[in-house]
């Protein structure tokens, strides 16, 4: 018996040995934590649990290429399903398409050309009808302009030359010349 005495005062003493090294170590982290202050228990710590997130992520990205992956086969699917006939039909909605596109295409172009020709046409009698308006206009400047000049002769009808050319010397001009390049030259000093 003295072996199991033995064996027991023995763990008593490792128990109280361990008890007062935890006692001991547990008084240090005290000192220290009284120095350095507070430090947070680990209770107050937030919990996050990444690994959920992480699995919602895998989760998500395995849902979008699940779903790619059954487009796909749809889309397969379908290209294989259509047949000689359903192409032949497909061709030749394309080929009365491509016609229908053609004939308004040329409809178009046919419209375009009756338009830009009427404009012409529109631009010819335009620019006729501003042709005649000059016309017009230098007609009655060259009746105005001897309007003026018959006006200013009148002036000077029954003047004999010396007369002219008295007029002709008060006016700084040439006093020399018959009576009508007196009075032609006169009657231009005076419409100037």
């Amino acid at each position: 018996m003295t072996a199991t005495t033995d064996f027991t005062a023995v763990t008593r003493n490792a128990q109280d040995v361990f008890a007062t090294t935890l006692d001991s170590w547990k008084n240090g982290l005290s000192s220290l934590t009284d120095q350095f202050g507070t430090v947070p228990t680990v209770a107050e710590f937030p919990k996050v649990d990444l690994t959920e997130a992480v699995e919602r992520q895998f989760a998500f990205i395995q849902q979008i290429v699940d779903l790619n992956h059954q487009y796909a086969r749809q889309l397969a699917e379908v290209a294989n399903t259509l047949t000689g006939a359903t192409r032949s039909q497909i061709e030749s909605v394309g080929s009365v398409v491509r016609d229908q596109v053609a004939t308004i295409s040329d409809v178009a172009r046919n419209s375009a050309d009756t338009v830009e020709q009427a404009a012409q046409e529109q631009a010819d009698q335009v620019e006729q009808a501003e042709r005649q308006q000059a016309r017009e206009a230098a007609k009655a400047e060259r009746a105005e302009r001897k309007e003026a000049r018959d006006k200013a002769a009148e002036r000077y009808e029954g003047l004999t030359k010396a007369e002219l050319s008295e007029q002709a010397a008060k006016r700084d001009l040439p006093k020399t010349g018959t009576v009508d390049e007196l009075v032609a030259r006169l009657v231009e000093a005076d419409t100037k």
